[in-house]
């Protein structure tokens, strides 16, 4: 990681204009957060974002307690608890009142292999979907329950029920041998369930999102849609998430925004959960498809609200030589930060 200087910080932070400040009429924008970055970039965040979705700290593997589950002696109670990364984000997002996007309960990956076991040993027989029900329903009860019985104080917003169900490019469910929960329910009805499941466990005020990636992707588009709108009709599903892994040279700005309007189009609330633009070597181009994507969100504002950064600044990115924030490696402005605040009139 790249520290800068205290006073070069500072610097960057009274001369930058504040991202949520610039567009509170029309969505909250959010940033995903790693624990190590609330020793030393706090300021910058409580800035910037209103919304915050822990990077890692709230997925399956982060989470759950296998030596817990075993000794608990009950076959279809995974047992749930909060290590110090996701304590620390979570007492975070409390104290200075910042909403929180939960990542995720049903995802095939870092989700470990024992959870689908039987006695959670790592290498008992997998269980019959109806263990898996109960065991699917505890999980998200538990994690509710800790939550809600730790971070009293703390709201959760929205949270991702079921992330990347769909394969890469379009063509229907993750198959078996990629998904666990696949492999145990043959079908979609793992979804249903867990989204039912949400439902019920869920506090007061908390949207529950599918939320996939390659969203832009017109077949893909279709299988969310799809999803989404048989979800709907079960009424147990609030929003649509829209990762939003960009490159300059693709999707088109007119594609992503037809992928919006799709999804805007069920009556679900629309979230754009995880941006980041690769810059490709061309900084103009990527401030420009920055403004795109900030523009078609504007204009949908009503169906949208938030829309969060996959990361505060490149450094700190996923995939960093990428360099795609509008914050650069020491929180520079960048070009593309300049052509979001265009959009929003500051």
């Amino acid at each position: 990681l790249n520290y800068v200087s205290s006073n070069n910080f500072l610097s960057f932070l009274q001369a930058s204009d504040s991202l949520k400040d610039a567009f509170s009429k029309y969505f909250k924008i959010g940033t995903s957060v790693s624990p190590n970055e609330l020793t030393y970039g706090t300021d910058f965040i409580k800035k910037h974002f209103n919304s915050i979705t822990p990077e890692n700290e709230l997925k399956p593997d982060s989470i759950l307690n296998q030596q817990a589950s075993q000794q608990n002696g009950n076959n279809v109670n995974p047992q749930v608890s909060f290590r110090q990364g996701t304590q620390s984000t979570l007492r975070f997002c409390e104290q200075n009142k910042i909403p929180l996007r939960g990542h995720t309960f049903v995802w095939h990956a870092q989700t470990p292999d024992w959870l689908f076991r039987e006695n959670f040993q790592s290498n008992g027989n997998y269980v019959s979907k109806d263990i898996m029900n109960k065991r699917l329903e505890n999980f998200i009860k538990n994690t509710f329950e800790l939550i809600a019985k730790d971070y009293p104080q703390l709201t959760v917003y929205a949270y991702d029920v079921c992330n990347e169900v769909f394969v890469g490019g379009g063509g229907g469910l993750r198959p078996a041998g990629e998904s666990k929960w696949m492999q145990i329910y043959g079908d979609d009805s793992y979804i249903i369930n867990a989204f039912t499941y949400a439902r019920k466990y869920a506090p007061s005020g908390c949207k529950l999102y599918i939320n996939d990636f390659n969203e832009y992707m017109s077949a893909k588009t279709q299988n969310i849609y799809d999803m989404a709108m048989k979800l709907k009709q079960l009424n147990v599903i609030d929003g649509i998430g829209m990762q939003s892994h960009l490159g300059v040279s693709f999707p088109s700005a007119q594609s992503y925004a037809q992928a919006v309007e799709k999804f805007v189009s069920t009556g679900l609330e629309v979230q754009i959960t995880e941006l980041d633009i690769n810059w490709e070597n061309n900084e103009a181009a990527q401030a420009s498809l920055y403004k795109e994507v900030f523009n078609t969100a504007v204009k949908h504002a009503n169906k949208i609200p938030a829309l969060t950064l996959w990361g505060t600044h490149d450094s700190v990115s996923w995939i960093k030589d990428k360099k795609p924030l509008p914050f650069g490696d020491n929180y520079e402005l960048k070009k593309a930060y300049y052509a979001i605040m265009q959009v929003a009139g500051a």
